[in-house]
């Protein structure tokens, strides 16, 4: 069996009783479960907007596009 590490979280009264109507201890594991999930995600949101800003994104005119797109349109196989 895996070691566990000790944990000490200092609680009031109050959050002490809200924690014990909703589980307990199990609420806690589960809170910082969930946390680590949160700032995963964060991460990786912060790597996908890197990656959208980088320079090599594309920059054409609306105009541009349209022109694109026709000549496609003419240049498919009917």
């Amino acid at each position: 069996m895996q070691a566990m590490p000790t944990v000490r979280v200092r609680l009031t009264e109050e959050e002490e009783k809200e924690l014990l109507e909703y589980g307990g201890l199990k609420g806690i594991g589960e809170g910082i479960r969930l946390y680590l999930k949160a700032q995963k995600s964060q991460e990786i949101f912060r790597k996908l907007e890197y990656l959208q800003r980088k320079k090599n994104s594309v920059k054409t005119t609306s105009e541009k596009e349209v022109e694109l797109i026709r000549q496609e349109r003419e240049d498919r196989p009917r």
